[in-house]
Order: structure tokens, then C-alpha cells, then sequence
């Protein structure tokens, strides 16, 4: 099988683009927020935070793709002082298309439903819808611009953001820069083939439905974290083994309220109409560390063979 004319990839959770010669189909990471705290307590906790994501398209054509895929996360911290640690687990699929309109334009469409609640319990409020469109323009070899939206149903209402974002690489291809703002940016150096080390910027909104206890109220948590970390990376195997060591400032925003209680709406970083009571002190953030490993697909080096 002539494994190259995989040729698009979903781009919002893995970020690789069609401008780019290169797909990441695995990424697995690992990361804790060290002793994230409450406001108005002294208590603190560990978050940890492991994901998985799989992205697999099917060429159907010269200009049509399929996307699949799935991605998986699981978070474990304690909501309120001194309380037991909860697990927060979301599982996401990832169905569309992605079409080449024209030489210049091209659009990724994704339908992505998903689980979302503390062990994957499926008591009242845990599925939620989600989707993608993105529209991306090929400027020249070496730069794509982006423009879409992002929008999905969430236990504190409805989300929505909308996308800008550009892909760049330097003429030596020593620079990189790729960004989906407001969601992520990255911007690397390669030090060599194998070795490069960069800066990067995530935000991610999701919510998890709570166990249920008899007696007491339904709740869900709202998770609005935003990173930033410096990272180094080293790459196997030709480079289709990449492992990262990142380390940064997260903000660990974690916010517990009853079902019911929510939100007109969000868009982007904005809330819109809240009046919601919180159930759990605010959280502060702190430093972060995280080890990955990524399964690239080179296109290039594919299509020589």
C-alpha cells in the first residue's frame, strides 16, 4: 500500500496541515500541574493530565479525504480542599471530510460527539455534540492561512470560538511556526534533523458531568485551562518517533456547578450573561510538566520511495 496518498490530516486537536509534509497520526502525553491551589485555603493538588489522540484519513480521491479518528483524555485532581481525587474522562470521535475546492483553497469539515463525566458514567448530562469547519488558503509552499469556527454543546451550555490561524516554515525549514488561535501556537527551531526545541501556547474549555450521590445535587465541573511552556524534542527512527520534555505555567481552572446552572453562552475566553454560583473555591494555576511521544508520517520522504 502506497501509504502517501494519506494526505490530510484533522487539524485542530493534532495540528498537522495540509502545507505542511508531514502528518502526526499518534500522540500520547503525560503531564501534572504541581500543586495547583484553592483560593482561601492553604490546600493544594496534583492535576494529572494524560491524553491520547488518533487521527486516520482515507483518500476517497484527489480532492476528497476522509477524517477519523479519536481522541481520549483523562484528568484526575481533587475539586475542593482535602476532598477525594476525582477522575475526569472525555472521550471524543472524530468523523468528516476534508475537500480540496481549488489549487488555492481547501476545508476540513468534523462532526465530533463525545462522552464527557467523572469515569465515564452515563447518568443525565454526559453526551454532548461538537464540530469543526475549517477553510485554509495556500498561499505559497512555505505559508497557509486559516479561517473557521469551532462550536459544541457543553454542561454549561454552548460553546463557540472562532478561528484564525496561519502556517509558516523559513526557507532552510529551521523555523516553524503554526497557530489556531485562540486554541494553540507553536514555534520551533531545529537545531538539526533530529533535535529541536521551541514554545508553545494552548487553550483548551471542556466539561465533565459528576457522579451521582443520593441526596445531593447533580454537578458538573467546567475545565478552562490555558498553558504556555518552552519544550525540547528529539526525534527517532527518521524522525517518526518524536519524543517532547515541556514544562510551563498552567492556569488550572477547574469550576464546579449544580446541572441547570448555566451559561447563555461562551465564546472564545468571553462569558456571556453568568450568573452562575460557583459550588468550589476558584482554583490557581502553577508550574506543569509534560512528557509526550508523537508517530509522524512523512509525506515527502514517502512519496521519494
Amino acid at each position: 500500500m502506497r501509504y502517501y496518498h494519506i494526505f490530510i490530516a484533522f487539524t485542530l486537536f493534532t495540528q498537522p496541515l495540509t502545507a505542511q509534509d508531514y502528518i502526526d497520526l499518534l500522540k500520547i502525553n503525560y503531564a501534572n500541574i504541581l500543586d495547583a491551589g484553592f483560593e482561601g485555603s492553604d490546600a493544594t493538588t496534583n492535576v494529572s493530565l494524560f491524553d491520547v489522540s488518533l487521527t486516520y484519513p482515507i483518500r476517497l480521491s484527489e480532492k476528497t479525504a476522509i477524517i477519523t479518528g479519536l481522541d481520549y483524555n483523562q484528568q484526575g485532581l481533587e475539586l475542593f480542599p482535602n476532598s477525594e481525587t476525582v477522575s475526569l474522562k472525555n472521550i471524543t470521535l472524530k468523523a468528516g471530510l476534508n475537500i480540496k475546492h481549488s489549487d488555492k483553497w481547501s476545508g476540513t469539515y468534523v462532526f465530533l460527539p463525545k462522552i464527557a463525566s467523572q469515569d465515564l458514567h452515563t447518568d443525565g448530562d454526559h453526551f454532548f455534540f461538537g464540530g469543526l469547519a475549517l477553510l485554509k488558503y495556500q498561499k505559497n509552499d512555505r505559508m497557509q492561512y486559516r479561517f473557521g469556527a469551532y462550536a459544541s454543546t457543553e454542561g454549561f451550555g454552548t460553546f463557540m470560538t472562532p478561528i484564525l490561524g496561519m502556517y509558516y516554515t523559513s526557507e532552510d525549514k529551521k523555523w516553524e511556526f503554526t497557530a489556531t488561535l485562540p486554541i494553540n501556537a507553536d514555534l520551533n527551531y531545529s537545531f538539526n534533523d533530529a533535535i529541536s526545541a521551541g514554545l508553545g501556547f494552548q487553550a483548551f474549555v471542556r466539561s465533565y458531568s459528576l457522579e451521582r450521590e443520593d441526596s445531593l445535587p447533580e454537578l458538573y465541573t467546567q475545565v478552562s485551562n490555558v498553558e504556555f511552556a518552552t519544550y525540547f524534542q528529539h526525534g527517532f527512527v527518521d524522525n517518526s518517533i518524536l519524543v517532547r520534555l515541556q514544562a510551563g505555567y498552567s492556569t488550572a481552572s477547574y469550576e464546579v456547578f449544580e446541572e441547570g446552572d448555566t451559561l447563555p453562552i461562551k465564546v472564545s475566553a468571553f462569558e456571556f450573561g453568568d450568573d452562575r454560583n460557583l459550588i468550589n473555591p476558584e482554583m490557581t494555576g502553577n508550574l506543569f510538566v509534560r512528557v509526550g511521544a508523537t508517530y509522524r508520517f512523512n509525506l515527502e520522504k514517502n512519496k521519494e520511495e
